[in-house]
C-alpha cells in the first residue's frame, strides 16, 4: 500500500523564520528552522548557541528558557518523530 507524505512550507515573518510540516496517515510534525538550521519540533525548542536573530524565533516558540533543551535532544526528538511517520 502506497502511503501519501504532504510536506509544507510556512515562513513565519522573516528570512530566518520556516516551519516545515510533515504528516502521513499516522499524523504529523512541526519542525522550526532558523535558516537552514532545525531549532524545534513539536513544542522540544533548543538552547540559542546561535546569533541574536535565532534567538528571537527561539523566543517566539519557547519564552521559558528553562525548558528549552540542547540542540542534539532536538534532533533526536525529530529523527525519532519522522521515523514513526514514515
Amino acid at each position: 500500500m502506497k502511503k501519501e507524505i504532504n510536506v509544507s512550507l510556512r515562513n513565519l515573518g522573516t528570512v530566518n523564520k520556516n516551519m516545515v510540516t510533515i504528516s502521513t496517515d499516522k499524523g504529523s510534525a512541526n519542525l522550526y528552522f532558523s535558516y537552514q538550521t532545525l531549532v524545534a519540533v513539536d513544542g522540544k525548542v533548543s538552547r540559542n548557541i546561535w546569533s541574536k536573530t535565532t534567538g528571537k524565533l527561539l523566543n517566539e516558540l519557547e519564552p521559558n528558557k528553562k525548558f528549552r533543551v540542547s540542540h542534539e535532544e532536538v534532533k533526536k526528538t525529530a529523527q525519532v518523530r519522522l521515523k514513526a511517520l514514515l
